[in-house]
């Protein structure tokens, strides 16, 4: 794909999200539990700790120390108004494509239409990212706003002609904000910059949609690739939660949401 776009028509539309059959049965609730003694105070118990990656959102200036977050604030409203009126600069492009494809022998390609999940899988293996159920990964595929991956456009000492290199995409409701995911890159071919040319292209595109919020939980040992980028850690210290069913499960069937 040419850099920049001469239209926005040039960026890959968002797939269609397919329709998902509902879960044919929902989790049971536990048994009653006994009820606290008489007069002791009840206490909520969070069942899961906070997400332990840093959260990140992009700014648009490498380095820069801001005080806008998107997460639970009593100011969001207004914050996120006046964000809504502001255009993020796009990254620069700072190797381009062919640079890649003559130097490297790498090409990128947009869409998720061609990625092996299989893989998909395996990559995310060798950068320590959990494997996902396949058909799970290809709902999650089907149903992302933007995807961007790399491959060997011809076969060499480390990779053959086709293989899945470095993988990177962004869910989003194509307006307001967009969260980054899955940024991978094969060990082999980590430091030839095949990293931060993804990040690159991946922003750029959702800054070219007019999306202002722009976020993505960053493994710690990679924090200063992204600051160079643009993003900045979340200065009001917002942290994720994980909704994780099976223990969630496992909690209500032994009854422990309930006594504590």
């Amino acid at each position: 794909m040419p850099w920049p776009p001469p239209i926005a028509a040039a960026w890959p539309a968002a797939p269609a999200a397919p329709r998902v059959p509902r879960c044919g049965a929902l989790l049971r609730a536990a048994a009653p539990t006994a009820a606290p003694p008489a007069g002791a105070a009840a206490r909520v118990v969070a069942p899961f700790p906070p997400v332990g990656k840093p959260k990140l959102r992009y700014s648009g200036v490498p380095g820069a120390v801001v005080g806008l977050a998107d997460g639970i604030n009593v100011q969001k409203p207004a914050l996120m108004a006046n964000c809504a009126e502001q255009q993020l600069p796009a990254p620069p492009i700072s190797k381009s494509d062919d640079e890649f494809l003559e130097g490297l022998g790498v090409e990128f390609v947009w869409g998720a239409e061609g990625v092996d999940v299989g893989e998909l899988n395996d990559l995310f293996e060798k950068v320590g990212f959990p494997r996902r159920d396949p058909g799970r990964l290809t709902l999650a595929l089907a149903n992302t706003y933007r995807t961007v991956w790399v491959r060997a456009a011809r076969k060499s000492r480390v990779a053959k002609q086709g293989q899945l290199l470095g993988f990177a995409r962004a869910t989003s409701d194509g307006a307001l904000s967009a969260v980054i995911w899955d940024v991978s890159v094969a060990p082999a071919w980590q430091r030839s910059g095949l990293g931060r040319a993804l990040m690159e292209r991946l922003t750029a595109s959702l800054v070219h949609d007019g999306i202002a919020t722009i976020t993505l939980y960053a493994e710690p040992n990679v924090v200063a690739l992204y600051e160079k980028l643009g993003f900045v850690a979340d200065p009001d210290g917002v942290r994720g939660v994980a909704y994780q069913r099976s223990k969630l499960a496992r909690g209500l069937a032994s009854g422990l949401l309930g006594r504590r």
